[in-house]
């Protein structure tokens, strides 16, 4: 890759978004909270957003379930609605989290192994050894968000796994 390329490179990923409407202490806030783990507010809002796509996910999971557990857990809703919140939906909830992960390699085992369905989110290099199968695949990768680039083996379909990924930047087929 040429510097010049590489430059390019590195202007697409510090693209400058300016969002309007924000509440001034609210982003005053997030900012240092920013500061105080060490990273930048656009990590942090990558995360967060990551997050809220996740949530939105479990949303679709959890419509019916809601009303049985909202009322076991009305108590706790009211002393503190996030952490309700966040309970209430991994109890319900049909799947399991694997995020904010630079590099990961998943194997047909692993997928086996997984107890339900799993959402990969804000991974950077998501790749799939060659031993996943497609009916692995599909019964034990519920969907993919927000990866830079992933990579599959040459006999899981293109389009298969495409239709579970939503922000995904690049997706490279292997050849075995």
């Amino acid at each position: 890759m040429s510097e010049e390329d590489q430059n390019n490179e590195v202007k697409k990923q510090e693209k400058t978004y300016t969002i309007r409407g924000l509440n001034e202490d609210l982003y005053e806030s997030f900012s240092k909270a920013a500061k105080e783990m060490g990273t930048t507010v656009g990590d942090l809002m990558n995360q967060a957003m990551s997050q809220f796509l996740v949530t939105l996910e479990a949303g679709k999971d959890i419509g019916k379930k809601i009303g049985e557990k909202a009322s076991k857990t009305g108590t706790n809703i009211i002393k503190g609605p996030f952490d309700a919140f966040k309970q209430l939906i991994s109890s319900i909830a049909e799947f399991d989290l694997v995020n904010n992960i630079n590099e990961l390699n998943v194997t047909k085992q692993d997928l086996e192994n997984a107890e339900k369905p799993i959402i990969f989110s804000n991974i950077k290099k998501l790749s799939f050894s060659s031993d996943v199968d497609a009916t692995t695949f599909i019964n034990k990768v519920r969907s993919i968000k927000v990866v830079d680039e992933l990579i599959i083996p040459s006999n899981l379909p293109l389009i298969m796994v495409a239709k579970k990924c939503q922000l995904v930047k690049k997706i490279t087929q292997i050849k075995q």
